[in-house]
């Protein structure tokens, strides 16, 4: 999910300090992933992690497009019945400090925000036997409907950089993972993706590094982030020099920049001329079926004129091609709207274009269907995103 606090996908910087590399004594470790299955298409992966002591479990979605961990609380009424809740009062470490609330919102594709009210609390958390002391971490009382639904009880917070800012906030905090890292338990500041199954897990997370079982280690190309952005924001941002469909260049795509994001299914243009122009080379059925952003199609058409659309990330000797299969263009049937199916590309509303702050070049959400197509390896420290073919 592409965190927008109280803010814009692309608004006020956080300020993070620079970091450095992760520590040895240990090896990478994979932890597996199920993916989350609504109407049957999988849209987002989740594992485990634990907080408190004694530990108290927890699904969550593991997400670039945030910088921290967020739980519901256990007083929470309408965080849905199927979530584990924190218990505070159970828990031996538990901290009520810095005890700030903080309203986040998240942008899930180009529709309405989804959100949480929440406290920065503390306590010990521990992911593949890795263990955060006294980590800050987001405490909610109210979930939206989105967050409510879903079936991982929260999410965990994959920023690229080691230290970031409270919203609002004259203070700083580091993410989880990163506590790992500087504290030298994971051997490089690196983890990787895949989003394939083998009939016991449908992914697989690995953190300190990778797993050369899952890629073809020579096919591995890394793209220099957009340090500015990344840094700036937390987040994962890559530079796009071309945008093909059909062997037809986009308009606007040779000067572009996309925050890559594990926490959403979808892909956002920059802009609604952009949405155009991608449907109206496959079909004029392709249309706004809503007032945000999203696009559809009778399902049957929508998969008859599916095409691949292919992106080129960084320049020279660095740039890599990615493309986003055809399979994946139908995202499945609208609810309440039998037949018809949503396209995987939404847009910002006409008259709104997404534009990256510092110098206004057009900006892409990439999300996790594009990245299912490769292992993807994330280094902060070396301010890199690599992309390999998978095993």
């Amino acid at each position: 999910m592409a965190v927008t606090g109280s803010e814009t996908v692309w608004g006020p910087p956080k300020h993070p300090k620079r970091h450095g590399g992760g520590g040895g004594g240990y090896q990478p470790i994979n932890i597996d992933l199920t993916a989350w299955k609504p109407a049957g298409i999988k849209q987002q992966w989740y594992g485990d992690i634990t907080v408190g002591t004694p530990p108290q479990t927890f699904k969550v979605l593991f997400d670039t497009g945030a910088p921290f961990t967020l739980l519901p609380r256990d007083t929470c009424t309408n965080c849905g019945a199927q979530h584990s809740l924190f218990s505070p009062s159970t828990s031996s470490t538990f901290s009520g400090q810095p005890g700030f609330p903080l309203e986040v919102f998240f942008g899930t594709s180009a529709g309405q925000p989804e959100g949480a009210n929440c406290t920065v609390v503390a306590d010990t958390m521990r992911m593949a036997g890795r263990s955060a002391l006294q980590q800050q971490f987001l405490l909610c009382d109210t979930y939206s409907e989105g967050l409510r639904v879903h079936t991982p009880d929260g999410l965990f917070g994959l920023g690229s950089t080691l230290d970031n800012g409270w919203y609002g906030q004259n203070a700083s905090f580091k993410a989880a993972y990163w506590q790992l890292v500087e504290n030298g338990q994971l051997p490089r500041p690196e983890f990787s993706f895949a989003f394939v199954g083998n009939g016991q897990r449908d992914g697989v997370l690995t953190i300190g590094g990778t797993d050369p079982s899952l890629y073809r280690k020579h096919t591995l190309r890394k793209v220099p982030l957009d340090w500015p952005l990344s840094e700036s924001r937390n987040r994962w941002v890559v530079p796009v020099t071309s945008a093909k469909i059909g062997g037809h260049r986009l308009n606007n795509s040779s000067n572009a920049v996309a925050l890559v994001d594990t926490g959403t299914p979808n892909m956002v243009t920059p802009d609604w001329e952009t949405a155009v122009e991608i449907y109206g080379r496959m079909s004029r059925r392709i249309v706004p079926i809503d007032d945000v952003g999203t696009w559809g199609a009778p399902c049957a058409v929508l998969d008859r004129v599916a095409c691949e659309v292919w992106f080129t990330l960084g320049s020279g000797a660095d740039r890599v091609k990615v493309y986003l299969k055809k399979q994946h263009m139908n995202t499945g049937e609208v609810p309440g709207k039998p037949g018809i199916c949503a396209a995987i590309f939404a847009s910002p509303l006409q008259g709104f274009p997404s534009r990256e702050p510092t110098q206004g070049r057009p900006a892409w959400i990439f999300g996790n269907k594009l990245l299912k197509g490769y292992y993807t390896v994330w280094n902060g420290a070396d301010r890199t995103l690599g992309w390999a073919q998978l095993r």
